[in-house]
């Protein structure tokens, strides 16, 4: 029952932060924006301090049976602060090692590692887990103290299966859209390939060679974009940038990952203004 509760709680604050990430974005940028890793109205990050804070506060033996007004402000700021940092860099971590594709980031801020994590935004989470532990986390357990078992039940499987359905789609497009960029910078380079031959065998032409380049590029994201489905384009919308830690292979051969940015960029470009 209290799993099926606190899971029921996961998916809310999950939704909530959606909601705070898009009106964030929306004013920050001017037009609307709508955030977040899956399809679905979710961040889950969100949903996975807030929860981290109740069972921390709440069910550990260092805070148990203390009311949630009782603990130190200082405790709960430092706890959560530090808390942002470790799930904020894991998560953004995890996501670029897997997919190449950073979701956000703090390079333009001060104070910041590696762009993952920053000072201003650690500040911002601690407070934030103040507002949430003295005045959400109660209001919740008055809330739970009148759901039926049974129907927490009910309505975290359905939830369950949801999430889990967003998370296979998500998944899946994202392994579908690198395959995609991979094989058309790999057909690239082989074009590329059958330039610089021209040019090395026909000194005459090489100039005309070259100057196809540009061409041949925009073709080339054009020919991608158009196999993209709307899923892919959604994702597309929502990375922030491409980072390339190590080297991608396709064929038994190693892709320029720079020039895998810039065509993932170029799709971006593609996708956001339809030309």
């Amino acid at each position: 029952m209290l799993i099926s509760k606190l899971f029921i709680e996961f998916m809310i604050y999950s939704f909530v932060g959606w909601i705070y990430e898009c009106i964030y974005c929306t004013v920050k940028e001017g037009h609307w924006r709508n955030r977040g890793f899956l399809f679905g109205p979710l961040c889950p990050i969100y949903g996975t301090g807030a929860v981290a804070c109740e069972v921390v506060f709440g069910y550990l033996p260092f805070f148990r049976g203390i009311p949630y007004n009782m603990i130190p402000l200082w405790k709960i700021f430092v706890i959560c602060a530090l808390g942002s940092v470790v799930l904020e860099y894991s998560t953004s971590y995890f996501l670029e090692k897997r997919f190449h594709a950073v979701w956000w980031e703090y390079n333009d801020i001060p104070l910041n590692i590696n762009g993952r994590v920053c000072v201003p935004a650690t500040l911002g989470f601690g407070v934030a887990g103040i507002l949430v532990t003295r005045f959400v986390l109660p209001f919740s357990e008055n809330i739970k103290a009148m759901i039926h078992p049974f129907v927490a039940e009910i309505v975290a499987l359905l939830l369950m299966a949801y999430l889990a359905a967003d998370l296979v789609l998500t998944v899946s497009s994202l392994i579908h859209l690198l395959d995609i960029v991979e094989g058309a910078m790999a057909q690239f380079d082989d074009k590329m390939e059958g330039v610089y031959m021209t040019a090395a065998s026909t000194p005459a032409k090489a100039k005309e060679a070259i100057s196809t380049v540009p061409q041949r590029a925009m073709e080339a994201i054009s020919t991608a974009a158009e196999s993209l489905d709307f899923r892919q384009k959604y994702l597309l919308n929502n990375i922030k940038n491409f980072r390339f830690k190590r080297p991608v292979l396709r064929g038994g051969k190693s892709l320029n990952t720079e020039k895998m940015s810039e065509f993932y960029k170029g799709l971006q470009d593609r996708i956001r203004t339809g030309k």
